[in-house]
């Protein structure tokens, strides 16, 4: 056998040999991080911390192939196509607003949200801010500050808005945005920080809620004696949409 394809073969298998015995293995950016033994977070981030003009504030570490959240997609997904089925004849533009939704929900890149700060300055001189990263697989999303907020749910159309500052969470909803099926009253907020907020939207109930940059806003349908299964979707969407790799 040739040295060269022999020394390769060789590297490969250290390398997947160390792979498989490693501690904690990270993906940023499509590249991979291994650490043989429990890391802090600090030594997890510093390899990429100055790459970038990052946006800690919408920074997250998500742990992948999560068996749990795929179930849940696949229930979600079994209810909106039984909806988009109901609506086609009746309220066709309904049934297919639904079907979009129930696209995008399928397109999410889905892992559990590591419930951590992610801030490489804090986590270099706050211990707390610096805690160990158990053994697993994780996603470390990271990206310049954004500029857009996306909105989804019982919408018109899913779409990435953009980004009010020191504007209310209303401002980005009005009548012609939201269908038949929404819960005009309240929307869902995920901001950029994994923060889940319910806001009051409505004129009678408004409360003042500024959202950060990239974050997400879900306008929930309306729940009714017509329409239990709402409260389940609902829920499930929000789980899913928590533990949505953004980027």
């Amino acid at each position: 056998m040739n040295k060269s394809v022999l020394m390769c073969l060789l590297l490969l298998g250290n390398l997947t040999l160390n792979i498989a015995f490693a501690s904690v293995t990270v993906t940023v950016k499509q590249e991979q991080y291994v650490f043989e033994n429990a890391p802090h977070l600090v030594e997890v981030l510093a390899p990429i911390a100055n790459q970038e003009n990052w946006y800690w504030p919408g920074a997250a570490l998500y742990q992948a192939d999560d068996i749990q959240l795929e179930e849940t997609r696949h229930l979600l997904l079994n209810s909106l196509d039984i909806l988009t089925k109901r609506y086609k004849t009746e309220k066709p533009q309904i049934g297919q607003l639904i079907k979009q939704l129930k696209a995008t929900i399928a397109s999410w890149r889905l892992a559990r949200r590591f419930p951590v700060k992610i801030d490489y300055d804090l986590a270099r001189i706050v211990a707390a801010a610096n805690p160990k990263i158990p053994k697993g697989n994780y996603i470390l999303d990271l990206s310049p500050r954004m500029y857009t907020v996306q909105l989804f749910g019982a919408v018109i159309k899913t779409r990435n808005v953009p980004h009010l500052g020191h504007a209310d969470a209303s401002e980005y909803i009005t009548r012609k945005t939201l269908t038949d099926l929404a819960n005009k009253d309240f929307v869902m907020l995920i901001q950029a920080d994994g923060r889940e907020i319910t806001i009051p939207v409505a004129y009678w109930n408004k409360n003042h809620q500024e959202i950060m940059p990239g974050s997400q806003v879900f306008v929930p349908f309306k729940e009714s004696l017509f329409h239990p299964e709402f409260a389940l979707i609902n829920k499930q969407i929000m789980t899913l949409a928590l533990n949505r790799v953004r980027s």
